[in-house]
This record gives structure tokens, C-alpha cells and sequence, in this order.
């Protein structure tokens, strides 16, 4: 269906507000964010004011040079696909810097327009845009524009519409241009080939000279000073507190752990409780009265309440507290505070060989550990990036919520946002002494350059905040109708049928529960060796909030106030703790290892990372247990 549009693609650098554009401009709905490494990967969509327009959203890069990932995918899409016109997004709050890559994109002699994104902001930055000169000086259409805001879109589509301009106006001295000319004769190339040629063996980097000497003049010719940069010296205040060398650490961990509280404490508590009461009391008592009133036979209506009903209302119980940790990470993200965090990690993150470049994926990874996998493609080497994906399931995901949640609130009701924290805290130190452990035998290198834009703080917008949690949000939403509604039911008949397919009374001598009582051995020395904890544990594999669902079904409970107690009975705080433990390290889901095997690229690498996570969760386990009954 694509075939016959007119190919548009969208470039910009990182954090210009890209994926926002591509997300008005084809009614999509996208993940956004403050931060670096949001688009990783092109994504296409039919242009909603002109159906005739596919847009293509391209990773967001600072050069045409294809080093990074990122770099090539874009590279190889302008060159070797050829679109027929670049919207080039330039950040007007930043012009100088983004015109860098304007003055490359020009080079390829691909049609061009200029949007001049965040125009809005730049009078509360202290300078104005001459607009007219900036498309005169170029001799490209440059039009300002707010895509969170929706302003100039439609000058900006019939722009587009007249099918733009290119005009390369950098002229090189005499002897960069021979060169070029040389090539271009020599090589039957393009002048863009000749030019990144000479560019690579050009040791003293004439033309990136030029290149700057052309976008000073440009900027002297556009830019007019009004007043001071108000959102850059606030910047500059919150940093020098927010990025404190001695400061930024606690900092950070404060800021967690106030989330947390907020999370897990008495407001979220209260908030899961108040729905455990609409759906697993009031919901599930109609559905009973329903059910007998239409007398519906024993078995469809014990799976109905006890497995599907139980299995589900046990994990969505925790929707707002899910809803609630999510919304304080992308309103952190679209701040510009989680930019900064790896910039903060990154003395640490030397020590492993890594930098802190890496640490953007592995906070993605406390949402889900698939994007953030994927998100490893921004980093600049292939060591850097399969050392990062092999940490990153170290990261608690969304998904283990659940599980802390009714874990928490049943053997430590009055801790319950500091004992999750120290998980979430625990997940970090093993991911750093890992990629200690792996840098220095597996994967030994040279400490990677560290490069990285902290974006200004702003205030997020409600829309922006709302779909970047939404986005996180709705894939719980869907593992709840699919994956958890599917091992529920699963789970209730191997644990209602023996082996003969006869139902049985005890579930102990059911299908499920011989199987456990046979791995159940295992988990004996981490201080749960029950065998429906342990099938529980294997029903994680397929998603993690399977575990609860399927501990609600096995133990028999109606609620989560019924599971609560079955825990307290079963679990003591310690055991507890070393489950919990356990669930937080062990092998991610299915579509995590899934991802993992199609980045990495090799079966032995997925592999060991599978064969690792299970050894480092059952010895830490183990260690938690052993050693806490030290003290108890």
C-alpha cells in the first residue's frame, strides 16, 4: 500500500521532538521522551493531511557519518532508499547544533524542508528566528513549528507539498575541493560520496571546519538576542544541585525510593484494595450468582471463578500501583532528569568497562526489558552493546509488580515501599558487579568514550506523560487478557485433572502438582521449597505476573485478600524476602529471551545469559535465606 506515496523522511537529532511530529503528523501514538535513544528504529505511517505522504520517523542522530546503529540505519535509508523529500527537524532552541547535521542532509542532494521545532519556546529562551533569512541563507524552506503543540503544521505540510529544496551553499578551500572533484571523476561517485571520503582521511577536519564556519555566519545572519536564556539558567540551577558530585547519587536514590514510598505506601495500597473490593468481591460475588442461577455445571463454573476469575483478579488488582510507578518515570523522563542519570552513573559504569551511556537502556529496562533490549542499538560498539543486554535483565520490570505488591502488603504491610526499593536497588548492584564479573573475562575491551546531551528540564505536558505511561500501561493491560487469561486457565486443569485426564479432589496428586513435587527439591535450600511455589515459578517464564495468578489458583484463593493470608501461613518474612529475591533475578519472560536471541544474534550467547540469571537468582536466594537464618 506504500508503494505509490511519496516517500517523506523524518531526521533530526536526538531529543528534537521527532517521534512528536511523526506522531501529529500520522495520528500515531508513539513512545516520547526527553532523552536520548527514543527511536531506535525506523517506523512508518500514512501522513493524515495528505494521504498521498508516507513518513518515515529515522533513529535520531547528530551525523551522516554511519558509525553508531543509529548513524547507519538512517544513512543507509537517505542513500540507499532514497526518499523523496527530508523534513529535516531542527531544535530552535538549539539552532547552531542542529544545523551540523542540516548542512550534511544537504550535501546528498535529496529534497529538503526545515521544520523549526519548539519555535515556541525560543522568545522564553531569550533570542528570536529570522525564519525568512535562515530559508534565504540555506535556500531550503524553513518553517517554525511546535509538534506538541500543533502550531505551523499546516504551513509546514504545504511546504512539503511544493517539494522542498536542496542547495549545497558550504564551498571547501582549493585544495579539499580538487580532492572532492578528483573522486567524483576518479570514482564516478557523487559529490556526497566524495565528500565523506575526504571527511574520513581529512585528519585535521577542514571540512568540519568549514562546516562550522558556514553555521556560525548562518546563526550571526538568524539569531537575534532579546533577553537571557531563562530555561537554560534554570537548567543550570537544578543542575548544579541535581548534578553534584557529592550530591547526585543520594539524590537519585532519594528520588526513587520517595516514588516507591508512594507506590507501594498507603496511597497505593489503598487505591489496589479499593479495586480488589470491585472486581475479586462485588464483580466476582454477580458473576457467582449468575453462574447459579443459570445452573451452570460444577466444572465450567469452578474454571470460570476459581481459574479464570482467581488468576486474573489476583494480578490486576495491582493496575494502580502499575499506573502509578509508570507515571512518576515518564513524568521523570520527559523532565530531562533520567538523561542526567547516566551522566551520573558513568564514573561508576568505567569501572565495568562500560559508560554511562549504557545506563539509559537499563532504566528502560524497569519498564519492560524488550524496548530496552532493543534500545541497546544506540550504543556505539558491538561489545558495549551485547555486554548492556546481557545486564539489563537485572533491571526489575513492570511485569514483577505484581508479585512484590502481594508479597509486600502480606509479610511486610508496613514496609512495603522500602522492601521493594532495596529489590529494585539489589537488581542494580548485581548488574554492576555482573558487568564487572563479564567485562574482565567475556568481554574484554578498552572503556568506551562517553558522549551524551543532557537536554534542558521542562515541564512535561499532560498529553506527553499520560501516552508515555499509557504505552507501558496498555502492554500489562494486554498480557492480562492474553498470557495470564490463557495460563490461568492452563494451570486450573493441570491442576484439577490427573494424569488420566480424571479429575481429582487433591491437587497435590494432580498433573501440576506431581510435576512440582519433583523440582520443588530445589528451591528447598533458598527456603521455599513448596511445590506450588515452585510451579508457580515456572509459570514466570511466560510472564512474570503469572506468578501471582497462578499461586491465586493453586492455593485456592477468592481474592487478593484470601491470597494475603494463604502467603502469611506459607511464607515467613525471610523466606519471603529470598523468594522475592529469586522472582527478581531469575530468566526474564519469553518475549524478553525472544528479543535477547534476535539482538544478540547467537544461541550460546542467549544461551548463557539464560543459563547465568538462573544461577546468580538461585545462589543469591540461597545466600539470603542461609545467611538470614543466621540472624532469626
Amino acid at each position: 500500500m506504500f508503494d505509490t506515496k511519496t516517500v517523506v523522511a523524518l531526521v533530526g537529532n536526538p531529543n528534537c521532538g521527532k517521534t512528536t511530529l511523526f506522531n501529529e503528523l500520522t495520528g500515531s501514538n508513539y513512545d516520547v521522551g526527553n532523552r536520548i535513544g527514543v527511536t531506535v528504529e525506523s517506523k512508518k505511517g500514512i501522513c493524515r493531511y495528505n494521504k498521498n505522504m508516507l513518513i518515515v520517523d529515522l533513529p535520531g542522530i547528530y551525523s551522516l557519518s554511519p558509525n553508531s546503529a543509529e548513524e547507519i540505519i538512517t544513512h543507509d535509508f537517505i542513500i540507499n532508499e532514497k526518499p523523496d523529500l527530508i523534513l529535516n527537524i531542527v531544535d530552535a532552541t538549539n539552532l547552531e547544533r542542529n544545523l551540523y547535521l542540516t548542512t550534511q542532509l544537504a550535501e546528498t542532494g535529496v529534497p529538503m524542508v526545515i521544520a523549526l521545532n519548539m519555535a515556541d519556546a525560543v522568545k522564553k529562551n531569550g533570542f528570536e528566528i529570522n525564519a525568512n533569512m535562515l530559508t534565504k541563507r540555506l535556500n531550503i524552506p524553513s518553517v517554525p513549528i511546535s509538534a506538541s503543540k500543533c502550531i505551523g503544521i499546516e504551513k509546514l505540510i504545504k511546504e512539503c507539498n511544493l517539494g522542498g529544496n536542496t542547495q549545497n551553499q558550504i564551498k571547501y578551500n582549493a585544495e579539499i575541493e580538487r580532492a572532492i572533484s578528483a573522486l567524483c571523476l576518479k570514482n564516478k561517485i557523487s559529490r556526497f560520496y566524495a565528500i565523506q571520503l575526504t571527511e574520513k582521511n581529512d585528519t585535521e577536519t577542514h571540512i568540519a571546519q568549514a562546516r562550522y564556519k558556514f553555521i556560525k555566519s548562518v546563526a550571526a545572519d538568524c539569531i537575534k538576542i532579546i533577553g537571557q536564556n531563562r530555561q537554560f539558567l534554570l537548567t543550570e540551577k537544578i543542575d548544579s544541585i541535581a548534578m553534584h558530585p557529592l550530591f547526585a547519587i543520594p539524590i537519585f536514590i532519594l528520588v526513587m525510593f520517595c516514588v516507591f514510598q508512594i507506590t507501594f505506601g498507603t496511597f497505593g495500597s489503598m487505591l489496589s484494595d479499593m479495586l480488589d473490593t470491585l472486581f475479586n468481591v462485588q464483580f466476582a460475588n454477580m458473576l457467582e450468582n449468575i453462574l447459579i442461577s443459570a445452573e451452570v455445571g460444577a466444572f465450567f463454573k469452578g474454571l470460570l471463578l476459581d481459574g479464570i476469575i482467581s488468576g486474573i483478579g489476583s494480578v490486576i488488582t495491582f493496575f494502580p500501583q502499575i499506573m502509578l510507578l509508570f507515571l512518576f518515570l515518564s513524568f521523570l523522563e520527559d523532565s530531562g532528569y533520567m538523561a542526567r542519570t547516566a551522566f551520573i552513573m558513568d564514573k561508576l559504569f568505567i569501572k565495568i568497562g562500560l559508560s554511562g551511556k549504557s545506563f539509559v537502556p537499563m532504566i528502560m529496562g524497569f519498564g519492560c526489558s524488550v524496548p530496552a533490549i532493543m534500545a541497546v542499538r544506540t550504543l556505539d560498539n558491538e561489545r558495549d552493546r551485547k555486554l548492556t543486554m546481557l545486564l539489563i535483565p537485572f533491571m526489575s520490570c513492570g511485569a514483577k509488580m505484581p508479585v512484590y505488591a502481594v508479597f509486600t502488603a502480606a509479610l511486610f504491610p508496613n514496609n512495603a515501599g522500602i522492601v521493594t526499593f532495596s529489590l529494585y536497588i539489589l537488581g542494580i548492584a548485581l548488574g554492576v558487579i555482573s558487568g564487572l564479573i563479564l567485562s574482565n573475562t567475556v568481554f574484554k575491551g578498552d572503556e568506551p568514550p562517553f558522549v551524551i546531551e543532557l537536554p534542558l528540564y521542562r515541564m512535561p505536558t499532560f498529553k506527553s506523560t499520560f501516552n508515555h505511561m499509557w504505552d507501558k500501561v496498555k502492554d500489562f493491560l494486554t498480557r492480562v487478557g492474553t498470557v495470564i487469561l490463557l495460563a490461568s486457565i492452563i494451570i486450573w486443569l493441570l491442576e484439577n485433572l490427573d494424569f488420566h485426564l480424571h479429575l481429582t479432589a487433591d491437587s497435590e496428586y494432580s498433573i501440576i502438582g506431581t510435576f512440582g513435587k519433583l523440582i520443588a527439591p530445589i528451591f528447598k535450600p533458598c527456603g521455599f521449597g513448596n511445590w506450588k511455589v515452585a510451579v508457580s515459578l515456572i509459570s514466570g517464564f511466560a510472564a512474570k505476573e503469572a506468578v501471582v495468578s497462578t499461586m491465586s489458583i493453586l492455593y485456592g484463593a477468592y481474592n487478593t485478600a484470601d491470597l494475603v493470608l494463604c502467603l502469611t501461613t506459607s511464607f515467613t518474612p525471610l523466606s519471603a524476602y529470598s523468594f522475592l529475591t529469586f522472582v527478581l533475578l531469575y530468566v526474564p519472560c519469553i518475549a524478553a529471551v525472544s528479543t535477547l536471541r534476535s539482538e544478540l544474534n547467537s544461541r550460546k550467547l542467549t544461551a548463557f545469559s539464560v543459563l547465568y540469571q538462573l544461577s546468580v537468582a538461585w545462589i543469591m536466594s540461597t545466600l539470603v535465606f542461609q545467611i538470614g537464618n543466621l540472624f532469626v
